[in-house]
């Protein structure tokens, strides 16, 4: 048995052995506190007072089949189906991307420009972590989220039940949405990265999540920012924002597609990293 004596300590250095070249020492710490946390409900406090705790052959074989499918580079969020996203808790699996830490700094961009919203919309929502965090922290505003992939959409859905939080979540082409509706907000985590960029991208990245979330034309790589400025002239009120996400490379081509004529403020914000991550403008 590759756990012999079923001690939880024993158990947690089968696992760190495993594991060790794969993810870094608190990458390790991390998952194994969340998956006993999921197992058995139990505080970092707990796994301390319980390091000679005895498991069960049904816990051995969970934890196994944790390393197993780590192992195959399977991202740990859609194993252990959770993540947090700004202090909400949302269901992960392979119908949409990971919620990443960087995109809650659009979140809390949005939130530093001491606005009111009434009418939000997300376009490329996937799992709704931004629609979902902007309608806990803007509960009277009506926010509406598109994806194209019907098994996001699902997901967004069922993340909204979660939260008790209400969504409008649709199917919809971004290239293809047209409405007389106006926006005070309209946010938005499109596909940014480059098809040559596969070469630079993790193993748990790129075979186990959505390429039509991540990837765009090598030729056209601003194609979904293009639509998103036609839709701010059409469909973002005046004085209202739209707040991007974009690639850390091409943030000032993507803000050259928001014509200064129309919008009075441009702005590329860094995230905490320094990178050229986000773009802000307010319709004039």
């Amino acid at each position: 048995m590759f756990v012999s004596d079923n001690l939880l300590k024993t158990a947690q250095g089968y696992f760190n052995e495993q594991l060790k070249g794969l993810y870094s020492e608190m990458a390790c710490k991390q998952m194994w506190q969340q998956i006993l946390e999921k197992r058995f409900c139990w505080t970092p406090t707990d796994l301390l007072l319980k390091q000679q705790e005895r498991l069960s052959e049904s816990d051995l074989l969970y934890i196994r089949s944790f390393v197993k499918r780590l192992q195959n580079n399977e991202p740990f969020q859609y194993i252990i189906g959770e993540t947090y996203f700004a202090d909400l808790q949302l269901k992960t699996d392979a119908r949409a991307l990971i919620p990443r830490p960087e995109t809650e700094e659009l979140v809390e961009l949005v939130k530093a420009q001491g606005f009111n919203y009434s009418q939000i919309i997300d376009f490329c929502t996937g799992s709704a972590c931004i629609a979902l965090a902007l309608k806990k922290y803007y509960p009277a505003a009506q926010v509406s989220a598109l994806d194209l992939s019907a098994g996001a959409i699902e997901l967004a859905r069922e993340n909204a039940q979660l939260n008790n939080l209400e969504l409008h979540a649709i199917v919809q082409d971004i290239f293809a949405w047209q409405s007389p509706k106006q926006f005070d907000l309209i946010v938005s985590n499109p596909p940014y990265i480059p098809q040559k960029e596969t070469v630079m991208m993790q193993a748990n990245v790129l075979e186990h999540e959505p390429h039509m979330a991540l990837f765009v034309p090598d030729q056209t790589p601003l194609l979904f920012y293009e639509q998103l400025a036609h839709i701010a002239l059409s469909n973002l009120q005046t004085k209202g924002l739209m707040v991007l996400e974009v690639h850390e490379n091409l943030a000032q081509q993507t803000l050259s597609l928001f014509a200064a004529e129309y919008f009075s403020r441009r702005e590329i914000h860094r995230d905490l990293q320094g990178k050229e991550r986000m773009i802000l403008v307010q319709k004039a």
